[in-house]
């Protein structure tokens, strides 16, 4: 009969998502020689190989992707008992995973952070970044607990919250010569310009792409001069000199203030939009994370 030991899984878990013994060492505050006791034993019991080992690289077997499996809802469920647990007590207490994309991740979840930390130091959090569809697809498989994005999830399961209203402006290098964009024909010198694009899946570009289709614009015949993963990253770019890009109100705040970039009024664009916090609706609402949406405004 197997009887999997939870400190052995935890470690299996850690070595799988880091792909480094050392690492997953490190995270642990284990030695490197007992998390190779804890996978060793572990393929013992199992009689199975659950990683290959090659050289500095650590790749999972098949066998070890469907252990990994099995122990993301053993570990699920634990949480989910703890909390349990801990509801009786009225503690809030445990393990919180945000997620945010770009622009919330740096301008919405560390003040909100600080008054959740604040509130309830028995929760340790832990904040991960990416674009919109990535922390959706996090917060649809269980990985990370709420997040606070650029656009609705598209998961029928996630409950999509409205959260704070923000618009993209326009940015240009401050020396660049703008065009007039009140007369007919702006949407040619719009798409002329040498424009600096956000990823695909990003919420900036996702309302970027509808705000130009309802302006009669297709992005598709745009050819950025360079496709950047970060609203910041984005705005440096522009203050360089290298193009013209649409970035939220809130990252293009400080820049547009010391005059290092120039905001570029398109009057018949429509870039409203809002962030939302998601979460898994059909998953149980642990106390922690009752609390921060609580801290969020909602009930």
């Amino acid at each position: 009969m197997v009887k999997m030991d939870v400190r052995r899984l935890q470690a299996f878990a850690k070595v799988y998502e880091l792909r480094s013994f050392s690492r997953a060492g490190e995270e642990l505050l284990l030695s490197q020689p007992t998390i190779s006791a804890h996978i060793s034993a572990l393929e013992e019991e199992l009689e199975t190989q659950l990683f290959d080992r090659l050289g500095r690289t650590v790749l999972p077997t098949q066998a070890g992707d469907v252990l990994y499996r099995y122990c993301t809802t053993i570990f699920t469920q634990l949480d989910h008992a703890k909390a349990d647990i801990m509801a009786l007590s009225a503690r809030v207490a445990g393990e919180l995973v945000i997620g945010g994309s770009t622009i919330p991740a740096h301008y919405i979840i560390p003040r909100l952070v600080a008054r959740y930390v604040d509130a309830y130091p028995e929760v340790r959090v832990d904040m991960t970044g990416g674009d919109t569809s990535e922390i959706a697809q996090k917060v649809a498989d269980g990985t990370v607990h709420v997040g606070i994005v650029g656009a609705p999830a598209p998961y029928p399961e996630l409950v999509s919250l409205p959260y704070l209203d923000d618009a993209l402006v326009v940015v240009a290098p401050a020396s660049l010569s703008l065009p007039d964009m009140t007369e007919s024909g702006w949407q040619d010198r719009l798409a002329g310009l040498p424009w600096i694009m956000r990823e695909q899946g990003s919420g900036t570009r996702q309302t970027l792409e509808a705000s130009f289709a309802k302006g009669g614009m297709d992005i598709r015949n745009i050819s950025p001069v360079l496709v950047v993963h970060s609203s910041l990253a984005v705005l440096e770019c522009v203050e360089a000199g290298l193009g013209v890009a649409a970035v939220s109100t809130l990252a293009a705040k400080t820049y547009l203030e010391r005059g290092t970039v120039a905001g570029l009024e398109v009057p018949h664009l429509d870039m409203r939009r809002s962030f939302y916090v998601i979460h898994h609706g059909k998953r149980y609402l642990f106390p922690a994370l009752r609390a921060f949406l609580k801290i969020c405004g909602f009930a």
